[in-house]
């Protein structure tokens, strides 16, 4: 009985993660403050393998490539921009405070992930970094045209140009925007000035108005 007890407690304990897990996060932290000092292009394997100290069949074990690595990176940035999109996309009404609220915490994600988004974000960006880039693009604009499809059908939002065409101009504004003003860096703060501007060009695209106004009728 005391054995069996035993056995018990011990399959009970909390398990800390592997070796294998502990390797994998270490490559993707040191992929993460390489690219904070250097581009992507003046990364090596040898780099992220020295920084993670791994040897180099470790690192293949984990990752086919290093671009392999910041594709890992970039899943998870482009989920909780989506998050915080659809927050706002999703959302009944035209709220103008919504809308602000929803490009303040997305300035704060581009803020915190700016040295990624802009390997990303770059007009060379090619194979796996650029299917990341139109999977994470082509989300919010589907999102986006969706809610203005929803919003001109519901008489909130006037008529205007395609939907789709919009959504894809609002989304190329303020990717463009946002990663101008996190600076050389990728770290800088987005002033408030441009939110607000940012804000107001994004409800007027839409409605005509500002979101409150329409929202008013």
């Amino acid at each position: 009985m005391d054995e069996r007890g035993s056995g018990d407690r011990s399959s009970s304990r909390r398990r800390g993660p592997s070796k294998g897990d502990l390797r994998e996060q270490a490559i993707l932290r040191t992929a993460r403050t390489l690219l904070a000092d250097k581009p992507l292009e003046r990364i090596t394997v040898d780099d992220l393998v020295s920084g993670a100290g791994i040897s180099r069949p470790s690192f293949y074990f984990y990752f086919a490539s290093k671009q392999a690595v910041f594709e890992s990176l970039l899943d998870p940035v482009g989920d909780g921009i989506m998050e915080v999109a659809e927050a706002w996309l999703t959302s009944p009404g035209g709220s103008r405070k919504d809308l602000r609220a929803s490009l303040a915490l997305l300035a704060t994600l581009w803020a915190r992930h700016g040295p990624l988004l802009k390997v990303v974000l770059r007009d060379d960006a090619t194979g796996t970094l650029l299917e990341c880039r139109d999977r994470m693009i082509g989300r919010l604009v589907g999102n986006a045209t969706t809610r203005i499809e929803r919003d001109r059908a519901s008489g909130l939002a006037p008529d205007g140009p395609p939907a789709a065409t919009l959504a894809e101009l609002m989304v190329q504004l303020l990717t463009r925007a946002l990663t101008e003003a996190i600076g050389p860096s990728g770290t800088d703060p987005v002033p408030d000035a441009l939110l607000d501007a940012l804000s107001s060009v994004v409800g007027r695209s839409i409605y005509g108005r500002t979101p409150a106004e329409a929202a008013e009728g």
